[in-house]
């Protein structure tokens, strides 16, 4: 009986141990990094990059909870990205979605670095297209690295360096949790009278992560389609803030 008592009671002393030690390990919604997902071109599977290596996200429950999220990116082929609703933003676009596509895939054979594509327009070759893009590294946009997506009937879609192309030095170390400044760009952009019109009385939007030209790290937001505030990624502070409505006067 002592034998059969002794064998239990080590068994639950184990048992414990063991429970207690797949509890440490485990990591709480607390200490999730910010994340921005990235959907493989022609591919139903997805996956989540890290886009900071700060931790402490605590739970938001703030008025403008879900009204900004990270923008949705596409990945075509091993180096090029876009905003999922690059190709919703004009008739023409979607009409010619496949055969940018292509243009896209075969000139990112060609490149090594990260490119976020964030406009289209017309190449000088009928049928054709032209692309802007900036460098990206880590998922972080450098502000000042242009780069042009031609078409030449020679070789074809290549990337090219804008004139004034600059890549800057910048730290992930130290960022805030994008959430964390949700409320105010939201009662900012709740100020705008231009902001409201767009969004017909609320507010809404994406944000990138952007590195400036003196290596500081923005939350750029994209608000109501036109207007843009960016914050300090590891402060919080307001740099700039510029509302428009869409229309030129």
């Amino acid at each position: 009986m002592k034998r059969y008592m002794k064998t239990s009671l080590t068994l639950l002393l184990t048992a414990l141990l063991l429970a207690g030690v797949a509890a440490c390990g485990k990591t709480g919604g607390g200490n999730t990094a910010p994340t921005t997902e990235v959907i493989k071109e022609n591919s139903e599977a997805t996956e989540l990059e890290d886009d900071s290596d700060a931790t402490g996200v605590g739970n938001n429950t703030d008025i403008a909870a879900g009204m900004f999220k990270a923008t949705e990116l596409v990945l075509v082929g091993e180096h090029t990205y876009y905003p999922a609703d690059l190709f919703d933003q004009k008739d023409r676009d979607r009409d010619y979605k496949d055969h940018m596509i292509e243009q896209l895939t075969e000139a990112d054979k060609d490149i090594h670095d990260d490119i976020y594509v964030y406009g289209i327009g017309e190449s000088e070759v009928r049928g054709e297209f032209r692309f802007f893009g900036k460098m990206m590294k880590d998922g972080v946009i450098f502000d000042t690295a242009d780069m042009t997506c031609w078409y030449d009937e020679g070789a074809g879609s290549h990337w090219e360096i804008n004139s004034r192309f600059r890549r800057t030095d910048f730290s992930k170390i130290g960022l805030i949790d994008a959430e964390k400044v949700f409320n105010i760009v939201y009662e900012n952009a709740s100020k705008s009278e231009k902001a409201l019109k767009v969004g017909k009385g609320k507010i809404s939007g994406t944000y990138d992560i952007v590195a400036d030209a003196d290596g500081r790290v923005l939350y750029r937001f994209t608000v109501n389609k036109y207007s843009t505030v960016d914050v300090d990624a590891k402060t919080g502070e307001i740099v700039s803030e510029h509302y428009w409505d869409g229309i030129f006067t």
